[in-house]
């Protein structure tokens, strides 16, 4: 497009954009610009209305804008602005909620990408267009667009007329200010209707008057690649934005050292993979483009697109395996990037803001998610789970709060898994409306949600992101509302759900310094509460609902684990007991306070052994002693690994069990057991084919060497700060 630019050499170049932005063109030129970036307009007293257009460094519109700004050409967007199209929306949408039929569309792109063989629009318009080259192009596209049009039998939209109505309206505002040389970038599917002389100017104004009118709003925001590819949903996206760039830069740089497009991105490629300790070398490369070559050429394209680059990847590369698609997907088609907008861009307060805090937390945005790791210990790390926290509650969630690894169970630990999406910028734009700081914003939208909620789980949640974002003015409002909710609370089940946020609202709590008396009251409210009813609360109930309250009975029980209250512990001890034996609770619940028991220490092996020795007996039903191993199973199969009689128990009941039962039972026990990982799994099938006999791990008299032992010994005690006589 931009060579038959350069050929035409326009006196002005009009775009398919909204005129409401028209005023941020010439920062396209800007230093601090780097695609992919769009243009978001929208409506400051309604921010749902919004609009995005992206633009990529080879999109059409962009080398467009780029051309007519270094080449002094005026560059105008031609599109029906959206201060126009915004009532039309809400328009529509009222009409849908009160019922009213939707307008009929077809996919005449779709229907002729089928007849050619192709799986989507995109991907034909890739093969015969985007890989064909330019000459004479043009006036084959209008042709097939005008064919397709006269083929289509529904008629168009009253926004598409609207459009094309305005966009003539355009143009012929260009003829009348003595523009010879008119250039106009625009979807294929309008090229038909911009004819003007085929057109009324009068039609065209009657059409556009008395449309309403509201004020709007624009901006540049960063955009990134994976929100621009068509896998998205974004119905003008592209399959590979990674691959059109590599096109891109290797066809209008040709003095690069690799200017072949189809060389250059399987080089990546390679380099992708080593970096994953994968072997291929120089001929591998040499060999897979000749691979994708010669497919296209089988194919009768000029050039390999993505699909013959990624088949000669895979063969090649890859070693036939499809493994590593995913990565390449990631990173070499769809592409991680994310662009950038100059800092000197007129900001809301909220945004600006926010922006400082980022720079002074050291956070950078970043599509591709990242693991962050914060010592809460440390001032600058406490600092950004503030931001995060804050940020959740706002509704922009940045950061994700992931499970804290091994040997940091403290709560003075937390990880984070970032990414930053474009669609945060609108959202902190919306956010703008509850104060001109994140601290200010937070605290009010957490005030109004405390307000509004009377769900005891929600509020619970809301105090701990409260704390955790370092926001103590809201905390007296919803501890009373906590209170008072649960005081009056007959939902055993909600109040079990209330345990362990505020269990951690205490860990959190005392890792950031802060006197949290009313939330151990509360607990000492709740938690006999929870003892006391949960019994009644498991007994006769559905399985789909027996799995909802097993996932409430083990957050219970890690809530109070991290209490480690002594009267609190001893309460659900009884409670367990009384849900493993009491009759009519659902087996699937009698199992996991089974295990919950043995794992406490307070029912031996021989104790649980005969406990699933009368789960497992033939006066059971097939079906309820399923369940009951699937609750004692949960999480993990360790102790049936350690445990020989309980192993011996489970294999007895499987081994006796009538066919039809096995049959019939199968599909609970590969559930049960597909939720253990691998190395487990692989134990149990090694105890299977050993008849049930763990291999000795006893070391025999000649196997001691008590010389290297006493080294350790010493080492040890060196470590614990034993003495060495000790």
């Amino acid at each position: 497009m931009l060579n038959a630019l350069e050929a035409f050499n326009p006196d002005i170049i009009l775009i398919e954009g909204p005129p409401d932005a028209e005023a941020l063109i010439p920062l396209v030129l800007n230093a601090e610009m780097h695609p992919p970036v769009a243009l978001l307009v929208y409506q400051p007293k309604q921010l749902e209305l919004a609009s995005f257009f992206p633009f990529a460094e080879f999109s059409p519109e962009w080398q467009a804008m780029r051309y007519g700004l270094e080449n002094r050409a005026p560059v105008r967007f031609m599109d029906l602005p959206m201060s126009l199209a915004f009532p039309m929306r809400e328009l529509n949408a009222g009409a849908a909620a009160q019922g009213a039929k939707k307008q009929e569309s077809r996919d005449p792109f779709g229907e002729i990408a089928r007849l050619a063989g192709y799986s989507d629009p995109e991907r034909w318009w890739d093969a015969l267009v985007e890989r064909q080259g330019e000459g004479g192009i043009f006036p084959v596209i209008l042709e097939l667009m005008s064919a397709l049009r006269e083929g289509n039998l529904l008629p168009e939209s009253r926004e598409t007329l609207l459009r094309e109505a305005f966009m003539r309206q355009r143009i012929r505002e260009a003829q009348k200010e003595q523009y010879q040389k008119i250039a106009v970038v625009c979807g294929a599917w309008h090229t038909p209707a911009l004819a003007v002389e085929q057109f009324s100017a009068s039609a065209d104004a009657a059409l556009l008057k008395g449309l309403k009118k509201v004020k709007t709003e624009a901006t540049w925001i960063p955009w990134s690649f994976d929100r621009l590819a068509a896998q998205s949903g974004y119905s003008a996206g592209v399959v590979a934005p990674a691959w059109y760039r590599v096109l891109w830069e290797t066809t209008r740089t040709a003095e690069e050292p690799v200017s072949n497009p189809v060389a250059r991105w399987l080089t990546q490629v390679a380099h992708l993979l080593r970096e994953k300790d994968l072997t291929v070398s120089p001929a591998h490369v040499i060999e897979a483009v000749r691979l994708a070559e010669g497919l296209a050429t089988l194919r009768r394209t000029t050039l390999p697109g993505i699909e013959e680059l990624r088949e000669a990847a895979v063969a090649v590369l890859c070693g036939g395996s499809e493994k590593p698609l995913e990565l390449i997907d990631r990173q070499l088609v769809t592409g991680e990037v994310l662009g950038a907008v100059p800092a000197t861009l007129p900001q809301p307060p909220l945004k600006a803001d926010f922006e400082a805090q980022a720079r002074s937390c050291r956070l950078a945005k970043n599509t591709q998610e990242k693991t962050l790791e914060l010592d809460l210990r440390q001032e600058a790390q406490l600092k950004k789970s503030r931001l995060l926290h804050r940020l959740q509650l706002l509704g922009v969630p940045w950061g994700r709060v992931s499970e804290v690894g091994a040997g940091k169970q403290g709560g003075f630990h937390e990880h984070w898994q970032l990414k930053w999406l474009p669609d945060y910028e609108i959202r902190l734009i919306e956010a703008g409306t509850w104060g001109n700081t994140v601290e200010e914003a937070a605290t009010h939208k957490a005030s109004r949600r405390t307000r509004d909620s009377e769900d005891l789980p929600e509020l619970t949640q809301v105090l701990g992101i409260a704390l955790k974002a370092d926001l103590p003015v809201l905390v007296p409002a919803i501890l009373s509302k906590i209170s008072a909710i649960s005081a009056l609370a007959k939902d055993t089940l909600m109040l079990a759900d209330s345990v362990l946020p505020l269990a951690e609202v205490l860990r959190y709590g005392s890792a950031r310094k802060m006197n949290l008396n009313t939330v151990e009251q509360l607990l000492d409210q709740i938690v006999p509460r929870v003892c006391l009813q949960l019994p009644a609360a498991c007994t006769a109930v559905a399985e789909d609902v027996a799995g909802e309250i097993a996932r409430k009975i083990l957050s219970v029980n890690r809530a109070l684990g991290i209490l480690r209250a002594a009267a609190h512990e001893a309460a659900w001890q009884k409670t367990l007991g009384q849900i493993s034996d009491v009759q009519g609770v659902s087996p699937l619940l009698a199992g996991l306070a089974a295990r919950l028991l043995f794992d406490k220490g307070l029912r031996t092996a021989t104790q649980t052994g005969d406990a699933m020795h009368y789960h497992l007996s033939h006066a059971q039903a097939p079906a309820e002693a399923a369940q009951w191993i699937e609750g004692f199973l949960y999480g993990s199969g360790l102790l049936l690994l350690h445990q020989q009689e309980l192993w011996q128990t489970l294999d007895r009941w499987v081994r006796e069990m009538p066919d039809e039962h096995f049959i019939e039972l199968l599909p609970l026990l590969r559930r049960s057991f597909s939720r253990f990982p691998d190395p487990e799994r692989q134990k149990m099938l090694d105890l299977v084919k050993s008849g049930g006999q763990p291999k000795s791990a006893a070391v025999s008299a000649t196997d001691w060497d008590s010389a290297r032992a006493e080294g350790v010994l010493a080492l040890t005690k060196k470590i614990f700060g034993t003495p060495a006589s000790g």
